[in-house]
């Protein structure tokens, strides 16, 4: 088996060191010829504090290339997953066009985007290959180039989305076993749920609080529980969401609020990747997680007006 990761963010570095170390070949496509050429040669670094120092893997385990050589590198006969840990801003016509050159029936794409759109996409792009749906809990930061800080240890769930809860069967459950085995041999929780989309729509719900809100006021997720004003904003921007997923027939549990404030108290520390990119001056990911939320809502014929305000704010700060 071979796992190819396509992007050099954050979870790209860290599924790619982590896979590699769990002695799997392992290739991290890097969107730069920089940085492919610097992982190629020294590897990547892991740490698990930022003062410190880390472990680093590199070749023969594994290899990086620079985007534009994706497709080029793999035998016909050799098994592969593919992971696109891009952004949604990033998954832009080129890339979606070079997938379609690289992939091969029978290949599996794992896609760890947030927000929503980016299957029903790539569905329509790649016949013929086996989407999956990826929602990770594992919390990193890049810290450079070749060096990530994996900053939570968290879990990873795939499914393919509409199977109706049915379980796979034969070569589509031995694969997805193989996978889980590659990284569980470097210490990744990954496993495949039949439940894939509730996760999804849970994740998106997390997403559409917690990104906005700590980008807008500057804040790391922990601070977003601080005060009472953040928490009754928090309070109704989570009611609006789950008023538009029971207009919208999705199903929501009880427990999500409570579990909204768990993630908030286990990433205390972490700095959501929304307010990684206002900071910086970059694009967001708000088009599809408050916009979204707020699609979603105009086609339930309810309004979502939370959602399309946050969507304005962000996108102004830019």
């Amino acid at each position: 088996m071979r796992i190819e990761v396509i992007g050099g963010g954050a979870l790209g570095l860290l599924f790619a060191a982590r896979a590699a170390a769990g002695g799997t070949a392992t290739v991290l496509y890097a969107r730069t010829e920089e940085q492919a050429r610097l992982v190629s040669g020294s590897g990547i670094e892991v740490r698990n504090r930022e003062e410190e120092a880390g472990s680093r893997v590199g070749p023969p385990e594994l290899e990086a290339l620079p985007v534009r050589r994706f497709g080029l590198s793999c035998g016909e006969t050799s098994e592969r997953w593919v992971v696109l840990a891009v952004k949604q801003k990033d998954l832009d016509e080129s890339l979606v066009a070079r997938l379609r050159e690289g992939m091969r029936p029978g290949d599996r794409l794992l896609c760890l985007q947030n927000g929503t759109g980016h299957l029903e996409r790539l569905g329509e792009a790649l016949p013929g290959v086996l989407i999956y749906a990826g929602i990770t809990t594992e919390g990193a930061r890049r810290l450079g180039p070749d060096s990530v800080l994996h900053a939570g240890k968290g879990t990873t769930l795939i499914g393919i989305p509409d199977t109706k809860g049915e379980r796979p069967r034969g070569e589509q459950e031995a694969a997805e076993k193989k996978l889980e085995n590659a990284f569980a041999a470097a210490g990744l929780s990954l496993s495949a749920s039949n439940e894939i989309e509730t996760v999804m729509y849970r994740k998106l719900l997390i997403n559409a609080v917690i990104n906005p809100l700590t980008a807008i006021w500057r804040i790391e997720n922990g601070a977003l529980l601080d005060s009472e004003p953040r928490l009754a904003v928090m309070r109704a921007l989570f009611d609006e969401v789950t008023a538009v997923y029971s207009a919208a027939g999705i199903g929501v549990s009880d427990s999500w609020w409570e579990d909204l404030l768990g993630v908030c108290r286990a990433t205390a520390r972490n700095r959501s990747s929304m307010l990684e990119d206002v900071s910086r001056g970059r694009e967001t990911e708000a088009k599809w997680i408050s916009g979204g939320i707020a699609d979603l809502a105009r086609r339930a014929g309810l309004e979502a007006p939370m959602n399309r305000t946050l969507l304005g704010l962000i996108t102004g700060m830019n």
